[in-house]
């Protein structure tokens, strides 16, 4: 009871500081109305492209030529059998995996709607998905495809030479989502994804940051630093109440923003798979466990300055190398390093959550990884809080 007590009693004081609520409401609203509206243009990334190409007529040839053309990253390769494709969706070594159908340049020809395929990687949704908006976005451009205008040299030159079919349907672009337990393909119910779609789980996870993990270890810092813990103490309250008091309100104000900055980027557009409920766990337990983690990086220190000073720097750290904005190189010491940082299992999760439309028993490596880490944090911080308290 005195533990609900206290969390009260933290809550109020959460509210009561106005600069605080104003900015948990507003930083998130304009991050999600700039992240909808988001579009990185002249990506620059060194992809694992794979082209399956199943159109073995002198058309399809062709048109794989094409499209290999244009998309001409380094690491582009062709594979031809289902052997080959099953083998490297089980492995996983790609980002992508373009699909071109049996008689695709055929039905374009004859003015057919067609469709190509695109497979993400669920290891790796964030390439995956700047892959995806890629190619989608030159076929949404795409009214047909170019043809010689007949005639003399001059109606040629006249009618503008080389133009286009605008009657052609343009091909679409559906992902098709790989159960590598089934050894299935499912197509996505959505085919309307893009960068936004991957940007809005890094701004619900900063405002979680923020309010929880900031929150936490400014508070401790401040107790500590104006001998109200010493207070408590003093009174007969113990560490373990007073530390849990602390961790259930920054865990319950951080739940609340997090749903609220997710729900905004609801509001204005982005696409979600997930189902609600799914969604709701991986925000609580991302939550309790950058809460811990904010609470065992402040428990040694004894002043809110340099409790939020040391949070802001891992904060920064995590989004550098934790392959959240900027993708990780792989095989590297980076990409080892990064599996240190919680926020890598909490976004990971998250997409495959909101992108690919898996459910709990797809993330849920995910969810026991932060569930340990985050107990981890909190019984580091009861000893580090009772060592240095007693120093």
């Amino acid at each position: 009871m005195k533990s609900l007590k206290m969390m009260w009693y933290e809550i109020k004081k959460i509210f009561r500081s106005r600069a605080v609520l104003i900015l948990s409401i507003i930083v998130p609203t304009i991050l999600a109305f700039l992240g909808s509206s988001f579009y990185p243009k002249n990506l620059t990334q060194n992809f694992s492209l794979v082209i399956y190409n199943q159109d073995k007529s002198f058309l399809g040839n062709f048109t794989f030529l094409l499209i290999k053309q244009f998309l001409s990253f380094e690491n582009t390769v062709e594979i031809s059998t289902e052997e080959d494709f099953n083998r490297l969706i089980e492995q996983g070594n790609y980002d992508s995996i373009i699909i071109i159908p049996k008689g695709f340049a055929n039905d374009l020809v004859n003015k057919v709607q067609t469709s190509l395929y695109v497979v993400p990687n669920p290891h790796n949704i964030q390439n995956s998905l700047m892959i995806y908006t890629a190619f989608k976005a030159v076929f949404d451009e795409l009214a047909g495809i170019p043809e010689i205008r007949v005639g003399s040299t001059t109606e040629f030159l006249l009618g503008g030479g080389i133009g286009v079919d605008e009657t052609r349907p343009k091909p679409e672009i559906k992902m098709l989502i790989p159960n590598a337990k089934e050894k299935t393909l499912i197509e996505s119910d959505s085919d309307s994804f893009g960068i936004n779609d991957m940007f809005a789980p890094i701004v619900a996870v900063v405002a979680i940051l923020i309010s929880s993990m900031i929150g936490i270890s400014n508070s401790l810092g401040q107790a500590r630093e104006s001998k109200l813990l010493d207070l408590y103490l003093s009174n007969g309250l113990s560490i373990r109440v007073f530390t849990v008091a602390k961790l259930l309100a920054y865990l319950l104000f951080g739940f609340v923003i997090g749903i609220f900055s997710w729900g905004m980027f609801r509001l204005l557009g982005v696409h979600s798979l997930a189902v609600s409920w799914h969604l709701f766990l991986l925000i609580f337990v991302s939550v309790f466990t950058f809460t811990a983690f904010g609470l065992v990086l402040s428990s040694f220190l004894k002043s809110a300055k340099a409790a939020s000073y040391l949070v802001t720097a891992v904060i920064g750290l995590m989004f550098v190398f934790g392959n959240v904005l900027i993708p990780v190189p792989k095989g590297g010491f980076l990409e080892k390093f990064s599996y240190i940082f919680p926020v890598k299992y909490s976004l990971d999760a998250w997409r495959k959550l909101t992108v690919l439309g898996y459910g709990i028993i797809d993330i849920y490596k995910e969810i026991i990884i932060l569930m340990i880490f985050g107990l981890f944090c909190f019984f580091l911080s009861l000893f580090l809080i009772r060592v240095t308290q007693e120093t």
